[in-house]
């Protein structure tokens, strides 16, 4: 089980084993695990590991991916006699965030080893500055869900806009839903914000977001995870704030904004 006390670097060869063993049992976790992490090794294997990146802003989803990928990581450099270097992460941001979200990224920094490169929004401008500074990077694991705000038509890897910076998004837990994300992260036992625990189940910016009302009992807020209907998982945010996805980075013809779920 992993710490959520300490932000020490993980190991990542318990990391990955454990993760490989989950994907190996014969369950609707366990198959989903094994296809996200099939996706993450066809993107590493089509680019080559150190052109890829992750889109990281401190939300569950991504929070799930970034598990995925350490893994998949491992699994490939070790295969291949790859020394382990930092994993490229990229963090947008341009509206006011929660404390506890920027401190839950500094401990990723450390737990998995990320060379986080943030950027001022809008998301545009700051994919375009990305690009500049990180040329070599061709695609970008995103913690997108088919049951995100315009993401349905979404496949595994979708480039994005002709308009936009030129990326491969890819999208391993595209088929994820909401009960998914929180059983695996109990299950692999990944390090998640404490907001969540906190009766958060959706985060965006700090003026955007409350509490899930749903997820109030008896005077007392449960975690996220207890929400009963996943289609309810952004009744804490207010009606200004944006319905853009979590990923971070734009869908078809939409203008994005920087949301974490």
């Amino acid at each position: 089980m992993v710490s959520r006390t300490s932000s020490a670097e993980l190991d990542f060869a318990s990391l990955s084993e454990a993760t490989y063993r989950l994907a190996d049992q014969a369950t609707p976790l366990g198959c989903k695990v094994a296809a996200a992490l099939g996706v993450i090794e066809e993107a590493v294997e089509r680019y080559g590991a150190e052109h890829v990146a992750l889109s990281f802003n401190g939300g569950k989803d991504c929070t799930a991916l970034m598990h995925l990928v350490r893994a998949a990581l491992h699994r490939h450099e070790t295969r291949h006699g790859i020394a382990s270097r930092p994993l490229v992460s990229l963090y947008v941001l341009y509206k006011r965030s929660f404390y506890e979200i920027d401190e839950f990224v500094k401990q990723s920094v450390r737990r998995y080893r990320l060379d986080l490169v943030e950027k001022s929004g809008p998301m545009k401008s700051g994919l375009e500055s990305f690009k500049a500074d990180h040329s070599q990077i061709k695609a970008i694991f995103v913690g997108t869900r088919k049951d995100d705000p315009y993401s349905s038509q979404l496949s595994s890897f979708s480039p994005t806009d002709s308009d936009w910076p030129q990326f491969m998004r890819v999208n391993p837990v595209l088929d994820w839903t909401f009960e998914d994300i929180w059983r695996y992260i109990h299950e692999d036992g990944v390090p998640y914000c404490c907001l969540y625990d906190q009766g958060y189940t959706s985060l965006g910016a700090v003026d955007t977001t409350t509490k899930n009302p749903a997820l109030l009992k008896d005077g007392k807020y449960q975690p996220a995870w207890s929400l009963a209907e996943g289609c309810l998982e952004r009744s804490g945010r207010s009606s200004t704030s944006s319905s853009s996805p979590a990923s971070g980075l734009p869908v078809p013809a939409k203008e994005p904004g920087l949301e974490r779920e």
